[in-house]
């Protein structure tokens, strides 16, 4: 929640700066640039924000190289970086077995026109040395292909093993990127195109859709009184109670900092509300002892905005209903659920 009283904008409203700052600088709005400006907008992260004010008290052109620069610098990660390496490294090796298998398809050729010749001498009539010579080389050049054939598929093989390897590391790279290292729920990343998901399945089965925004209470005052450590142990603990009240389909993820968000797929709005409601009383009610000490914490709260998707509507506003009315319960008391239908 540190983020959102430094800059006191929702979600929808640091869009709604990006888009005109971006058109303003003449940089194109792909996803990639998007990211860019959209972090800049939100002030968070302070050395993109240096570096973008620096560029632009320079009045500097923000060329695609310019902005691939600084997105590289400030925004991608290192799981993506190395995503990057493992797609070069599966190329090179592409391209390294199109080579041997080229090589074994020449030498098969060559082998061929040997025999060729071969039978064209044994058709001529050959007396028994020269007979003999022919069984010989016939013999050598047999051998000579058998090998170069076991060569090769030794060499498919292990690149076949280097292959699995490479295609595991990705996967454990990729399951890094959607996954949230502190809680293990989904992290910002993959709640935004599962959010996309829900919503264009929501428009093709008329299904409900609803989500809710958490924030946890006094954050920064748990931070303050007992340390990160414990800040982190509170994080896991209501990321684990959580899991334990949304069941089926629905997406909990780590949307940022100490907030959180649920996808609610096929869900009415009421039922939204009272399984908001669940998950406030449940997290109220427990108590979080610290496994080192043994020390019982004042008690945890959440609070909690919902909102209800209008099919065809920018998601974007979907998540500024359920970002209001979490930010009016976080201003109206905390410990409380609002419907962001009636604001």
């Amino acid at each position: 929640m540190e983020a959102r009283i430094k800059n006191q904008k929702p979600a929808s409203e640091l869009l709604r700066l990006a888009l005109p700052l971006m058109m303003q600088n003449g940089v194109a709005p792909t996803p990639r640039n998007y990211s860019v400006w959209y972090e800049y907008v939100s002030g968070n992260n302070e050395a993109l924000v240096k570096a973008v004010d620096a560029l632009i008290q320079e009045q500097g052109l923000f060329s695609d190289e310019l902005n691939a620069e600084l997105y590289d610098t400030y925004i991608a990660s290192d799981q993506e970086r190395e995503i990057e390496h493992l797609r070069a490294e599966l190329q090179k090796m592409i391209h390294e077995s199109e080579e041997h298998i080229s090589g074994a398809t020449d030498e098969a050729s060559r082998y061929q026109s040997r025999l060729e010749n071969h039978a064209a001498h044994l058709n001529r009539g050959l007396n028994s040395e020269k007979l003999l010579k022919v069984i010989d080389a016939l013999s050598s050049e047999t051998r000579e292909m058998v090998e170069n054939n076991s060569n090769l598929q030794a060499k498919l093989n292990n690149m076949t093993l280097e292959l699995a390897n490479l295609r595991l590391q990705l996967e454990m790279v990729q399951s890094e990127l959607m996954i949230d290292g502190l809680t293990g729920l989904i992290n910002r990343k993959s709640f935004d195109r599962m959010l996309l998901e829900a919503a264009r399945e929501c428009q093709k089965s008329r299904a409900n859709l609803c989500l809710m925004m958490i924030d946890v209470d006094h954050f920064k005052r748990i931070n303050d009184n007992y340390g990160h450590v414990v800040g982190d142990e509170v994080l896991r603990f209501i990321a684990l109670k959580m899991r334990e009240i949304i069941k089926g389909r629905d997406i909990v993820s780590r949307y940022g900092g100490e907030e959180f968000a649920i996808i609610l797929p096929d869900t009415p709005f009421t039922g939204a509300l009272h399984l908001a409601e669940e998950l406030r009383k449940t997290i109220a009610a427990s108590k979080l002892k610290r496994k080192s000490s043994q020390q019982t914490l004042d008690s945890i709260t959440i609070s909690i905005g919902v909102a209800w998707y209008r099919a065809g509507e920018p998601l974007e506003e979907l998540v500024h209903r359920a970002d209001r009315a979490l930010y009016h319960a976080k201003h109206s008391g905390r410990n409380k659920v609002i419907d962001g239908e009636k604001l």
